[in-house]
């Protein structure tokens, strides 16, 4: 029997086109021949043959099966085919298992970014109180506040000056002493709390944004961005404590 084209397409996509082992690209361009050149070999794991590496393990109905089969280079497959013993059947079904895993995550991460920097969209953990706002506010050169879907008039009013109340910490965070510092983060937990209660939840993150300044070369600054949100206007937006915003094209945060 044959490896399946179905298997080879399984195989080829879960391995990211890199080697479990060594984690090199397998198919390689040549712009001089304009054509690839292929140096990745689906090797199997326990050998058709009783005398083959891990051979002797056990038999399979079917030893060209996806299970079978871990993605390699040329050289890595030599090597566990040399040393058996060193690459025994757990060992190569958890370095496959594992480097699938770094695949898919590895894949996801790039896209979740890339998406959210082409379509300016941010996801933002909730802020219950000191324990995120010390994680979002340290070291933060602007801010950026919003609560349009907050449409109450005497609740608009309470969460900007909540967000006045922030504004002040950011600026003076490193300058106060730790229990003075202690207290501003008490009463903003406590202001959230209250929020909570009337069904507005505050989301926050800190961002790193080159901006270019009057004067001033183009640098990294950090961002302290918070929200105050209704779930009640978008309740899709809102998900596993997390929300989903597309900032404007125009975002711009104040100094």
């Amino acid at each position: 029997m044959s490896i399946k084209v179905r298997t080879r397409k399984i195989l080829w996509s879960r391995s990211g086109n890199r080697c479990a082992i060594c984690k090199k690209l397998l198919v390689h361009k040549i712009d001089v021949a304009n054509a690839d050149f292929i140096v990745g070999e689906e090797c199997h794991i326990v050998s058709s043959k009783k005398n083959g590496p891990r051979g002797e393990i056990e038999i399979l109905n079917d030893f060209d099966d996806y299970k079978n089969l871990i993605l390699l280079c040329a050289n890595d497959h030599k090597l566990i085919d040399d040393f058996p013993e060193t690459f025994s059947l757990d060992i190569l079904i958890e370095l496959k298992n594992n480097h699938e895993n770094w695949v898919e995550k590895a894949i996801e991460k790039d896209l979740l970014e890339y998406i959210q920097s082409t379509n300016n969209i941010q996801v933002l953990d909730e802020v219950k109180g000191q324990t995120e706002l010390r994680s979002i506010i340290p070291n933060s050169h602007i801010y950026f506040f919003d609560f349009s879907t907050i449409k109450d008039r005497n609740l608009s009013i309470r969460v900007s000056e909540f967000f006045e109340d922030l504004r002040d910490l950011i600026d003076i965070y490193s300058e106060i002493e730790i229990s003075q510092l202690q207290r501003y983060l008490l009463n903003c937990e406590d202001e959230i709390k209250e929020f909570n209660k009337e069904g507005i939840r505050i989301f926050g993150k800190g961002l790193v944004r080159k901006y270019k300044f009057q004067n001033v070369p183009e640098s990294d600054y950090k961002v302290a961005m918070f929200i105050a949100f209704d779930p009640k206007e978008s309740p899709q937006s809102v998900e596993n404590n997390k929300l989903t915003v597309k900032l404007p094209d125009d975002f711009n945060p104040l100094m």
